[in-house]
């Protein structure tokens, strides 16, 4: 079916080649060189970019496409290491060193199948760490045998450790290999010689650790940035979103319970009007660590604007989200938040029984939470649980089709 107001995928195809169109979830471009689509699909593989569900039934599909660009990182520096080796055999061959010319082969001929399963989609059978050891072992085999220009591949090697071991085992294999290469090296270079190499090898290890771990740590940091709330530290309201739709697919397909509690500080203009806007911000980030104190690692305290808080409990009945709430209630009114006298809070509790999306869920903590403060405030009120009634199918088609 294509609607009069949505050009449909062939004819943008047919008026616009080079157009982009939307496929699932992504942009693709239509006629594509190959060239363009390698660069592309290199920079996705090795990139530190952020991918988010935008719908609870999209979480199968963001674990394969972030499997997918561990299989592709994995098969591009598989074919890095082929095309180091590649010479390395080669020149063993022609020079008649059988023996590093048929390891070189046979290393080659595992990587090939390697880069083969990881094409089709599939686990490689040889692990980062046997690739790195298996290919160290044969150049340090190809120097044995006097092929003293093997001793620059393995600067490549150096730099691959820490992108594809983790920070232990890349240590572990740069000493190894620094212990295993230094008798080779003083035995046929000068001492002089040979401390510039092994210096030059350890600087190499290092700006290749020090470079991934600044593109680690960067992406962990912009990924706290798009997540969290710079004043409290809590969760903002987008991942909020990701995990309560999480939550509500949960419910539909398992029925498995969770509850949201909707808190709003009780006269928080007047603590502003009163003691200034500092005194406020500090307020609400001693209300986040009091309430971060006493909930469990799986919830998720999110700043929903201003001075409202959500706290959506995982695994929790209304019964026992009311709870919960009532002791988050005393807790904060028994702390010494303000200079003078104490901080109170109104809390709505909805459970996910009944409710149809997120924004229906809210609505209905919302309206508890309203409910506790015309009560009088400093209380918790549980939202009634509602069966949405069932649409017909005519009216989940648009009006302007």
């Amino acid at each position: 079916m294509c609607y009069n107001l949505c050009p449909c995928k062939a004819d943008l195809q047919a008026a616009a080649p080079r157009w982009l169109w939307v496929m699932g979830s992504h942009l693709t471009i239509a006629n594509e060189s190959s060239w363009l689509r390698l660069k592309r699909l290199f920079g996705e593989s090795f990139s530190g970019g952020l991918v988010y569900r935008r719908r609870a039934y999209d979480v199968e599909r963001v674990d394969e496409l972030l499997d997918k660009r561990r299989r592709n990182a994995y098969r591009y520096i598989l074919l890095l290491l082929a095309v180091i080796l590649l010479p390395i055999a080669a020149h063993n061959l022609y020079v008649g060193k059988l023996v590093p010319a048929i390891g070189g082969l046979l290393l080659l001929g595992i990587l090939m199948a390697n880069i083969l399963l990881l094409s089709m989609n599939r686990e490689a059978f040889l692990s980062p760490p046997l690739v790195l050891l298996l290919s160290i072992s044969l150049l340090l085999l190809s120097i044995y045998y006097g092929q003293n220009h093997s001793l620059y591949l393995l600067y490549p090697l150096l730099v691959a450790l820490p992108v594809l071991l983790k920070t232990r085992w890349a240590v572990l294999w740069g000493v190894l290999s620094g212990l295993l290469v230094a008798p080779l090296v003083f035995a046929q270079h000068d001492s002089i010689t040979a401390i510039v190499i092994g210096l030059s090898m350890g600087l190499t290890w290092l700006v290749s650790a020090w470079l991934v771990y600044v593109v680690t740590e960067q992406s962990r940091r912009l990924k706290d940035m798009a997540i969290t709330d710079p004043l409290t530290g809590a969760y903002n309201r987008r991942y909020l979103e990701l995990q309560a739709a999480k939550a509500l697919e949960l419910w539909h397909r398992y029925q498995r319970p969770a509850s949201l509690l909707l808190i709003d500080i009780d006269y928080f203009k007047r603590v502003n009007d009163k003691y200034g806007h500092a005194v406020g911000d500090a307020a609400i980030k001693a209300l986040v660590d009091v309430i971060s104190r006493r909930i469990r690692s799986v919830d998720t305290l999110c700043r929903f604007g201003g001075e409202e808080f959500v706290l959506l409990l995982s695994e929790t009945g209304i019964d026992d989200a009311e709870k919960v709430a009532n002791k988050l209630r005393v807790a904060v009114a028994g702390e010494n938040i303000l200079p003078k006298g104490n901080m109170t809070i109104s809390v709505g509790v909805a459970g996910v029984t009944g409710t149809g999306d997120l924004d229906y869920w809210l609505n209905l903590a919302d309206t508890a939470m309203y409910l506790a403060k015309k009560s009088g405030r400093n209380r918790v009120e549980v939202a009634e649980p509602v069966q949405l009634p069932q649409e017909p199918l005519a009216k989940t088609v648009p009006d302007w089709r």
